[in-house]
């Protein structure tokens, strides 16, 4: 055998795998098909203090361009409901210098990163595995897939491979946005049925503000930015897809590991998959390390991952006026308290368990009824 494990993708859950997988003394080597670590950027970099935290990244570092504390949401008729923690609660990354901070840390280990370089095939030979890149054939026992949307040998090795859902996403970087530098901004219109708008504020001039949606991407990005940001100029633009549907099972085929996007680990209310997929990553690589199986490792996370799903299923259904009613009702009924103790940005099954359980919740369903019953919300 050349390797002990061979990851394939150097996405932060690529490169988390490795780092998870070398510092347990597992010869290790990485294959990334661009030709710079992190690049192009795919996504927004938020997340929660405490996601990255589990992860062993320090919470600041050279990827750190801001911190927040809370949440504003904007309803259909322009309602707001605010979830301010009052403390520091989520940060935004620099992506791309996330993803090299990652790839210093799985270097530093003892992993082995090679850019520019595609896998092309995976096959089974007796016990191992044999890999194909397009210069070399490499034999491992153990291979951790984090390729993403692509699942070009995660086909090869689950026949029935059905990737879920992904909506094209367009992010501008505009300037002069205007809003509080330490809140997140969520926009849910009546032209964007599929996604909410976001502002995520990288300081108090520039900030990343992005559209996901299968038709008409560029035109409604526009319109967004148009209806609340007219004076914000944009400076920066990045093109990619969000992935939306469930978590994908079997996770696993003998010692073939999918782990991240290609697996479907995602949050589907929000795309987010850096902590989800990290996860998975440290449970793959202390699976071949002997300290407990993938499937036992990640349970509670999938588990979480399939409630989250199942709430946007809910959301889906529900019209422009029922996202009004229910933002305005959470306003009134002082529902930003209750989330801001309880939430948990990489834990909405739970976040939404703890939050109509608490007090609260009888107000709010009061507040509702209430409403609902003067026609306001019919």
């Amino acid at each position: 055998m050349d390797y002990d494990v061979v990851v394939v993708g150097g996405s932060s859950t690529g490169l988390i795998a490795a780092r998870e997988a070398a510092k347990r003394g597992l010869r290790t080597i990485v294959f990334e098909e661009d030709r710079v670590i992190g690049r192009p950027e795919k996504c927004a970099g938020l997340y929660s203090i405490e996601g990255v935290k589990s992860l062993s990244i320090p919470v600041k570092g050279p990827y750190l361009q801001n911190i927040v504390r809370g949440a504003v949401f904007v309803s259909p008729s322009g309602k707001h409901f605010e979830v301010d923690a009052s403390r520091d609660i989520a940060v935004v990354y620099n992506r791309e210098r996330l993803d090299l901070y990652l790839a210093q840390q799985a270097a530093e280990a003892g992993a082995e990163i090679h850019v520019n370089t595609r896998v092309t095939e995976v096959g089974v030979s007796g016990q191992n595995l044999l890999v194909r890149t397009s210069d070399q054939i490499i034999s491992t026992r153990n291979v951790i897939s984090a390729e993403g949307r692509t699942a070009t040998v995660a086909r090869q090795m689950f026949p029935r491979y059905r990737s879920g859902k992904w909506l094209p996403i367009i992010q501008y970087m505009i300037a002069n946005h205007g809003e509080s530098h330490d809140m997140v901004y969520l926009y849910f219109k009546k032209y964007l049925p599929e996604f909410f708008g976001y502002l995520v504020p990288v300081d108090d001039e520039f900030g990343k503000l992005g559209v996901a949606a299968s038709k008409g991407t560029q035109l409604l990005v526009d319109k967004l930015l148009r209806e609340n940001f007219p004076h914000a100029k944009v400076v920066g633009i990045m093109s990619s897809a969000i992935y939306v549907g469930g978590p994908l099972e079997p996770m696993r085929v003998g010692n073939f590991f999918l782990a991240g996007e290609v697996a479907g680990q995602v949050k589907a209310t929000t795309g987010g998959g850096v902590v989800t997929g990290g996860k998975a990553a440290e449970a793959a690589a202390r699976h071949i390390a002997g300290q407990g199986t993938y499937e036992q490792l990640y349970r509670e996370t999938l588990r979480e991952l399939k409630g989250t799903y199942a709430l946007r299923r809910l959301i889906e259904h529900l019209s422009p006026k029922h996202v009004d009613l229910i933002l305005s009702s959470l306003a009134d009924s002082g529902y930003g308290h209750v989330f801001a103790n309880v939430g948990d940005m990489d834990k909405h099954r739970t976040t939404l368990v703890r939050a109509l359980t608490s007090k609260t919740s009888i107000k709010l369903t009061l507040n509702i009824v209430a409403k609902m019953l003067t026609g306001a919300y019919v």
